[in-house]
């Protein structure tokens, strides 16, 4: 009974035995297919999700690169434009600095490529999807072609594409090759897995990049994925895309809606340590049969391969925060009680001062109590309980990112993103170069406006420097001109001399029209004009200089061409000269010139005709690539052997621009040397009905004697003054300062009383706004004489100084003599207004080192022969006085040079010393900007010139009787 017990019992416990091995083993084995599908699903899920961020982080990187193109390249605008090849060295400068991709492109809406970083791919377009290219046009996001075979390389390519706007140019795609292969050594250290596939692809299944690589299968369309694949990320058993087996998969969208990326783990390889487990466990139940004893040993398997699996639980875990620690923002995720569930070390880096208590378990509010009171927050102020309750409920709130000051000085985006499980996501973007960057544009910025203000400082101080001499030039040619003694070809000689001086009082208005004319605000005085009168005048102006050239000008205008038009008559004729003075300077002796103009249609919708108005030349013709090149500022294809500043085809082309037209240079095919050139200008004009256009008069005298009292401190613009006045039939009394003037008006008259005042503006010690103020509060009638502004300041800001001072009117130096006339017959109540006379166009010269003006070398046009002597006398005296000056001048501040150049450079260019005016007016620009080593050395150049030009004139004066045309070259 014992035995039978006994068996009874072994048999029992041997049954129980088996039986529990079987139920032991059969729930197992379940458990290990449950944890072996958890863990693959888990795993298969990390991968894609940190497969998606790395994609994210890459193409965001291309992608941000691509959208800031647009301040980087508007950055190198000049006149509004932007040339290729200043964008083809910002591409390749970026493409050195960025890893991310291989070229970077600006493509024409053709797909042909504007610029480029590398220089093999300028010519030749990159094969991409017109498709694509049309929808990055029309589209404010980044759009994706390919992938497709760079023709570069050969290898697969995906091209991420952006529309470009660029300043006064035309809208174009920035395109960016990223090789598939650097998409694959990206993920590499994601995917190392056994089984494991990730493929980035289209949700249209077109694959874009796999790892492992696979060549035969980039570009074509995988097997659709299975409908029940949650779109969530979250894993699932599918069937096989790439073979026939089954799979773990798991898919998650990119942050480009067309864009996603898959997962995938091969069964037998999520199952394999399941299936080595079954093996294991069936042989210890086999076993157990045979020997009981196997018990402890399939125990002792268990709990060896449950330790295995949980090694492998934790391994999985550790690659998970390899990948976090690995980011190069800081992450950071705290679970649904805002306790810390990880960080990254970066985060902890960004954090330094909170680091001691940036610990797992703890609270978010403890981490910024503790952060706000050892000053790792700036911003947080006293009231730390206030901030800490406003970052908790923003931390909470799923609100847009924002920027945060570090205490060390750098900035940090802050993300913060909700959980499903109620927890928080945060990530930490470093911003300090981006925020340096835009501080630096912003420097860039106002150094720009700062330089814009410097240099229309400038311009007006050179226009009114320009303005004194040509006083002298332009008065004493129309007292010339009127000169009843001339005979008629002495008088059309006159007429010439007068005209050239009103083109040098057109370059000095444009002077200060030059800053407008870059910045786009040149304002055009539309008036009716004589079109082919103008272009004719135009023709007649050169003339000279191309008949002492042995050049011949021609003037081809069509029937057609309206007679009348509206038009800034000043600007189309600076224009045109512009192109006629090139055309002539360029063309060699026996050339040809010819101005060219006719109607391209009909007047439009608006009333408005094209006209194209071309010059030819015979010359040796512009360049192809340098036919745009040459329309920039300071641009001159002979390196200046042909003299100019080349502003000339510049300013031109910005008149074009402000006039809604068009200019442009292009090779004489029709030339009889098979060379030259020819500049076109293509505008739209109004047309007006024909009417005649009466000459105007010469002023006639006034009804009564004037007598004049003239303040100027220049005592040849007071020779000026006086003959023009003499000549128009008044008297003058001549004063040297304000002071003097005033004093005159306040003392009782010796002679005749005072009609009228002449002022100058810009005197030594009492200035003539001054003297004006104290004229204005004088007793009786000395107060209200009538007071006239005559100066070389002409900005709008200086006649409403004068007016503000109780000046009554104001003529801008050099004065012509009709419209000096008229003004004192309006002063004094004999006349209306006089109508506003357009600006004359200029006209370009040489600059010899002295020039004679009129039939003898001591002569100064307007006087008789001794009257000429003695006013050249006082020139030359003042030319001495103003040298003596500037040689006694300080040089502790070297602008303290200006009040004497000046003087110096008026002296000198009344005298017709273009050399010396030349260098005095350069030394006067330069006076506020350079050394004091440096305006030494400028002095004594302009010192060396005066000795030598005093010298040339004394000869002269030896002479009196010699008559060329100019002399010392």
């Amino acid at each position: 009974m014992l035995v039978h017990r006994l068996r009874l019992a072994v048999t029992l416990s041997c049954g129980l035995l088996l039986l529990t091995i079987f139920v032991g083993t059969s729930l197992l084995l379940n458990r290990l297919e449950d944890s072996a599908r958890r863990t693959g699903m888990q795993t298969v899920e990390r991968v894609a999700r940190v497969a998606e961020s790395t994609v994210n982080r890459h193409f965001l990187a291309v992608d941000g690169m691509l959208a800031g193109l647009t301040p980087l390249i508007g950055q190198l605008g000049r006149d509004g434009k932007v040339e290729p090849g200043a964008a083809n060295r910002m591409l390749r400068e970026l493409n050195f600095q960025n890893l991310n991709f291989r070229d970077l492109m600006l493509l024409q809406p053709d797909g042909r490529p504007w610029a480029t970083a590398l220089a093999g791919s300028r010519n030749r377009p990159p094969p991409i999807d017109p498709e694509r290219l049309a929808e990055a046009r029309g589209s404010g996001a980044a759009v994706i072609s390919g992938p497709i075979r760079s023709t570069n390389t050969g290898e697969w390519t995906l091209f991420f594409l952006r529309a470009l706007e660029l300043p006064g140019g035309p809208t174009l795609v920035a395109a960016a090759e990223v090789p598939t292969s650097l998409v694959t050594t990206m993920l590499s250290p994601v995917g190392e897995l056994p089984g494991l596939r990730i493929a980035v692809e289209r949700v249209n299944a077109q694959l874009l990049a796999s790892l492992p690589h696979d060549e035969t299968r980039i570009g074509r369309t995988l097997r659709p994925l299975d409908a029940s694949l949650p779109q969530d990320g979250s894993a699932t058993e599918i069937g096989g895309r790439f073979t026939d087996e089954r799979v773990l998969a798991a898919v998650r969208p990119t942050l480009y809606r067309d864009i996603q990326v898959v997962a995938s783990l091969e069964a037998t390889a999520a199952y394999a340590g399941y299936e080595q487990d079954r093996q294991r466990l069936h042989l210890i139940a086999f076993g157990s049969i045979l020997l009981i004893g196997a018990l402890g040993l399939a125990l002792h398997l268990a709990l060896r391969q449950r330790e295995r699996i949980e090694a492998e639980r934790a391994a999985a875990r550790g690659l998970l925060e390899s990948a976090i620690e690995s980011l190069p923002d800081g992450f950071v995720m705290f679970d649904a009680d805002d306790r810390l569930v990880i960080c990254n070390q970066r985060y902890r880096d960004l954090y330094a001062v909170s680091a001691p208590f940036i610990v797992p378990n703890a609270r978010f509010e403890d981490i910024i109590r503790e952060g706000a009171r050892r000053g790792q927050y700036p911003q947080a102020g006293d009231d730390i309980e206030a901030f800490v309750a406003d970052t908790k409920a923003w931390h909470r709130g799923n609100h847009p990112s924002m920027e945060r000051l570090l205490p060390d000085g750098r900035w940090v985006l802050v993300t913060e993103r909700s959980t499903p499980g109620g927890g928080t996501v945060g990530i930490r973007t470093d911003i300090t170069a981006l925020k340096h960057a835009m501080a630096d544009l912003a420097l860039a910025r106002d150094t720009a406006a700062a330089a814009t203000e410097a240099k229309s400082r400038f311009l007006a101080r050179m226009s009114h420097e320009l303005r004194t001499p040509l006083n002298g030039v332009l008065g004493l040619a129309q007292v010339l001109a009127r000169d009843p003694a001339l005979s008629g070809e002495q008088r059309a000689r006159a007429e010439t001399l007068e005209s050239a001086g009103r083109h040098l009082v057109s370059v000095a208005n444009d002077v200060l029209d030059l800053a407008k004319v870059e910045a786009g605000r040149l304002e055009l005085r539309l008036t009716a004009a004589e079109l082919p009168d103008l272009l004719g005048d135009c023709a007649t102006l050169v003339r000279q200089a191309a008949v002492e050239k042995q050049v011949t000008i021609a003037l081809d205008l069509a029937p057609s061409l309206p007679p009348l038009v509206e038009t800034d008559q000043t600007r189309l004729r600076q224009l045109v000269l512009n192109l006629l003075s090139n055309a002539v300077k360029f063309t060699p002796p026996g050339g040809r010139v010819e101005l060219a103009a006719w109607p391209l249609g009909v007047a439009g919708e608006d009333g408005l005709v094209p006209l194209r108005i071309e010059v030819r030349d015979t010359g040796p013709g512009v360049p192809e690539a340098e036919r745009r090149a040459i329309f920039g500022d300071f641009v001159q294809l002979d390196h200046g052997r042909a003299g100019g500043t080349g502003l000339g085809l510049a300013i031109a082309a910005g008149i074009a621009g402000q006039m809604g037209g068009s200019i442009g240079c292009e090779a004489h095919a029709a030339s009889p040397t098979g060379t030259g050139a020819v500049f076109w200008v293509e505008l739209r004009l109004r047309p007006l009905r024909a009417r005649a256009v009466a000459r105007e008069a010469p002023a006639g005298l006034p009804r009564r004697r004037l007598h004049v009292l003239v303040a100027d401190d220049v005592p040849a613009n007071l020779a000026v003054a006086r003959a023009l006045l003499e000549s128009a039939g008044h008297t003058t009394q001549c004063v040297s300062d304000g002071a003097m003037a005033v004093e005159t008006l306040r003392a009782p008259p010796a002679g005749p009383p005072i009609d009228l005042v002449l002022m100058d503006v810009m005197m030594p010690g009492m200035d003539g706004l001054e003297a004006t103020r104290r004229i204005r509060a004088l007793p009786g009638p000395a107060s209200r004489v009538p007071i006239l502004a005559v100066t070389a300041s002409a900005f709008s800001e200086d006649i409403a100084a004068c007016r503000e001072a109780g000046m009554d009117a104001h003529l801008a130096k050099p004065i012509e003599r009709e419209a000096l006339v008229a003004m004192l017959a309006r002063l004094t109540g004999e006349a209306p207004p006089p109508p506003a006379d357009a600006a004359p166009a200029p006209r370009l010269g040489e600059t010899p080192l002295l020039q004679r003006r009129g039939a003898t070398s001591l002569a100064v046009p307007g006087l008789d022969p001794e009257a000429e002597r003695g006013l050249f006398v006082e020139f030359l005296r003042e030319l001495r006085a103003a040298t003596e000056a500037l040689r006694q001048a300080e040089l502790v501040m070297p602008e303290r040079l200006v009040p004497a150049v000046h003087r110096l450079a008026g002296a000198a260019a009344t005298l017709g010393a273009a050399r010396l005016a030349l260098a005095a007016r350069h030394l006067q620009s330069e006076a506020t900007r350079i050394s004091t080593e440096e305006a030494h050395r400028q002095r004594e150049a302009v010192l060396a010139v005066a000795v030598e030009t005093i010298a040339a004139l004394e000869t002269a004066a030896a002479d009196d009787g010699a008559a060329p045309v100019a002399a010392a070259h």
